[in-house]
């Protein structure tokens, strides 16, 4: 825009040409939303749902860390799995890929947690430096082996793996706390380390949102979490929580469990 300034002078008056001063406006500055572009983490995680909704598996493993490769014997066990041993199956990953994404650090900001909700459809992946770089930690659910643990409420058992989906998704109860059990070790006369951890903490996030967690008590022969969210939202809307959970310490990986409120 032009900014245009006029004297009037009795030279003017006598029929001389004005003095005329322009002056330009200063270009207008982008808003924060405009000039941001996603995260690297973000970036990531989109990269590898694309390859989920593709059923490119190889692509997928390339963007795991190696701590979760290691979870599979093999890429080739790894490609025969995906998609049906917990991890996000092709047509959840089309869903997801067009939602908005939420992130949050956690673990002192050494993992940066990625979430995506839709009306249908939760889940989230965990992102972190590795000796590979940039990689996401997403190993599947074991389907026999040490320390399982399930979703109490709502009732979904582990992740959304073949033996609870043919089930059904269970209601969430907002009359009570979201709750998550871990079954011990020594339960299942383990053997070596846990592939799945036994933990005495977690962190847990609404839609992005870090919520506290309940100390652990006893349940059975393991420990069971619980986590206070609160009724639904007034319009409704479904919450995606998520739990994430450091498995080992050396060198760390990491796994996270999401079920949709």
């Amino acid at each position: 825009m032009l900014g245009v300034t006029a004297g009037c002078t009795s030279a003017e008056a006598e029929g001389t040409t004005p003095t005329v001063t322009v002056t330009s406006a200063p270009d207008p500055v982008p808003s924060a939303s405009a000039t941001s572009a996603a995260s690297p983490a973000v970036e990531l995680v989109r990269e590898y749902l694309d390859a989920a909704a593709a059923g490119d598996a190889a692509a997928a493993w390339a963007l795991l860390t190696p701590e979760a490769q290691a979870f599979y014997p093999s890429e080739q066990q790894f490609a025969s799995l995906f998609g049906r041993d917990g991890t996000v199956t092709p047509e959840a990953a089309g869903q997801l890929a067009a939602a908005t994404f939420e992130e949050t650090k956690a673990f002192e900001d050494v993992v940066t947690v990625v979430s995506a909700t839709t009306e249908a459809e939760a889940d989230a992946w965990i992102v972190r430096e590795s000796s590979a770089g940039l990689r996401i930690d997403d190993a599947g659910v074991p389907s026999t082996g040490d320390s399982v643990y399930e979703w109490t409420n709502p009732a979904v058992g582990a992740e959304d793996v073949a033996a609870t989906a043919d089930a059904g998704a269970a209601p969430f109860d907002d009359s009570a706390p979201a709750s998550l059990s871990f079954a011990s070790p020594a339960s299942a006369d383990a053997t070596g380390p846990s592939t799945v951890g036994y933990p005495n903490g977690l962190f847990a996030f609404v839609d992005g949102v870090e919520t506290p967690v309940d100390e652990p008590v006893s349940a059975g022969s393991g420990r069971e979490f619980t986590i206070p969210v609160g009724s639904a939202s007034t319009d409704g809307a479904p919450r995606g929580l998520t739990v994430v959970w450091q498995v080992g310490t050396s060198p760390g990986s990491f796994r996270s469990s999401t079920v949709l409120l």
